[in-house]
């Protein structure tokens, strides 16, 4: 009985003749001949890995297909289309993101991967009612963290859906891969973060445990969202749906956009941008 076609070598048959183009044709783009093509579709011959990698790009599989056929054939897939050295530019740098969240009219900001803010626009500025290059010259690391700041009356008093906003910082917490964070035994980094949490209103402090307890860990994910209400003492509120997306994996660095889910949402925002403005102007 012939031995069974590998999964694989029927893909790049299929490829090829998707394109309506021939052995010979294909052969000659990449310098073989065309009777090692016949061998790579009928399963008697794998192509060595850096030929089957010019042999999908020639044929230009999708990412999913060139994946499946790599580990199908008993290679590593390719862990990025644009890996960081031959496009060192493809990931955002700490120094260009100021510019790059001043691009949206919304409020978006920049994280790390101990979710701490690295940088922020104008319209999230104006919706915190706080100035962000004083925050970011004379505070810790941990007094930076989203943690720290919840149990501040400043921001605690507006964010409507408090619990739900906290369950989503705990859940990344408990998700970090190299070292998942507990309240038990927390890292030095953490117990910092604590500690600044504490020094708000001390009524925060059974609540966070009580969210703690209760929120399992995230399945990570290269894009993630949450929802914050957040309430504006002069203008009233605002719902956003925020999508969290990858800035930088190397550096753990991921923007986090609040997007208005409505015109109401977007009136008041407006009103508090101008607010902001109107205050930068009196100076």
């Amino acid at each position: 009985m012939p031995a069974k076609r590998p999964a694989w070598s029927l893909e790049l048959q299929q490829l090829r003749e998707g394109l309506g183009l021939s052995r010979p044709a294909l052969a000659e783009k990449l310098g073989i001949p065309p009777n090692t093509i016949r061998r790579y579709e009928d399963g008697t011959r794998r192509p060595p890995e850096e030929r089957l990698m010019r042999l999908l790009d020639e044929l230009k599989a999708t990412g999913t297909c060139a994946r499946g056929i790599l580990v199908a054939a008993g290679y590593r897939p390719a862990p990025t289309l644009f890996p960081n050295w031959r496009y060192p530019n493809y990931f955002y740098s700490v120094d260009d993101l100021p510019a790059v969240v001043e691009r949206v009219p919304w409020p978006e900001f920049v994280l790390d991967n101990n979710i701490e803010l690295i940088a922020a626009n104008s319209a999230a500025a104006a919706v915190w009612r706080v100035d962000l290059a004083k925050e970011l010259a004379h505070r810790t690391r941990p007094q930076m963290n989203l943690i720290s700041v919840a149990s501040d009356h400043h921001f605690a008093d507006r964010v409507v859906n408090w619990d739900e906003v906290v369950a989503t910082i705990i859940a990344v917490f408990k998700a970090q891969p190299r070292n998942p964070e507990s309240l038990d035994e927390p890292s030095s980094y953490f117990d910092a973060v604590i500690s600044e949490f504490t020094k708000g209103d001390p009524a925060f402090l059974q609540r966070l445990f009580t969210v703690w307890e209760a929120t399992p860990p995230m399945q990570p994910k290269c894009r993630w969202d949450y929802r914050v209400a957040w309430r504006d003492p002069d203008f009233g509120e605002m719902r956003f749906h925020c999508l969290v997306s990858t800035a930088s994996e190397p550096d753990g660095l991921a923007f986090s956009d609040w997007h208005p889910v409505d015109a109401e949402t977007w009136t008041v925002l407006e009103r508090v941008k101008g607010r902001a403005r109107g205050r930068r102007a009196r100076g």
